[in-house]
Parts: C-alpha cells; sequence; structure tokens
C-alpha cells in the first residue's frame, strides 16, 4: 500500500524554531514511513492530555477483525525541531510500541474493546 501521505523530512522549520503542527505531523509520520500498518492522521485533535501545554501526534493501526486503535505520541508544545530531531528514534519507537502491542492482542481482545466487557449477572 503506498505511503504518500507524508514524505520523509517534510519539515521547514529551521533546527532552533518550534515546528508548526503539520510540521511535527510529517516528521513523525516520516520516521515510521516504513510502518505501512499505521495511518497518520493529521488534523486529528484529542486533547485528553494530562500534561498541559503538550501537542499530540496521532496515528492509527487497524486488525483484520476491524478494530483499530488510536495511537498517539506527545511532544512539549516549547519543544524545538532541533530537539525534536534529536528524540525522534523514541518518539517513532513508542508509536511502534503501541501498534505491536495492539497487533498482538486477540481479535477476541479487539471486540472487547469495541463492545465493552458484559456486565456480570
Amino acid at each position: 500500500m503506498p505511503r504518500d501521505d507524508f514524505a520523509p523530512n517534510q519539515a521547514v522549520a529551521v533546527s532552533g524554531e518550534v515546528p508548526g503542527d503539520d510540521e511535527l505531523h510529517a516528521l513523525i509520520a516520516g520516521a515510521v514511513l516504513h510502518r505501512t500498518d499505521l495511518v497518520a492522521m493529521p488534523g486529528f485533535k484529542l486533547d485528553l492530555s494530562a500534561n498541559p501545554g503538550f501537542r499530540k501526534v496521532f496515528f492509527k493501526a487497524g486488525c483484520e477483525c476491524g478494530t483499530s486503535a488510536l495511537l498517539s505520541v506527545e511532544v512539549g508544545g516549547d519543544k524545538t525541531l532541533g530537539e525534536i530531531e534529536a528524540v525522534l528514534p523514541t518518539l517513532a519507537q513508542r508509536i511502534e510500541t503501541q501498534a505491536d502491542s495492539f497487533s498482538r492482542m486477540s481479535c477476541d481482545a479487539h471486540r472487547q474493546f469495541r463492545m465493552g466487557r458484559a456486565a456480570p449477572r
């Protein structure tokens, strides 16, 4: 499946500048471009963070059973492009670890996530 949603090194901010949201998404998506099971979700906003001032970058992972997982990493809102690039392998690894954990779960476990656990009678 072709991945043309983001190209590696698409960021245009200077190393000492704070990248915009699009640049941040492109940078992290480029680091996991080899993972065809991950779909970048630029523009997706969900602020459930316990860390105010952080920006989240979201990805979707799916299973053949129809369940999808929303994966994310957080980046401090004041981090410069250079600082993000320095930890980019770690950010990519965190997304990949989340995706691997999801894919190792059984479809029955996925169905329980979708349906919720039945209350005991």
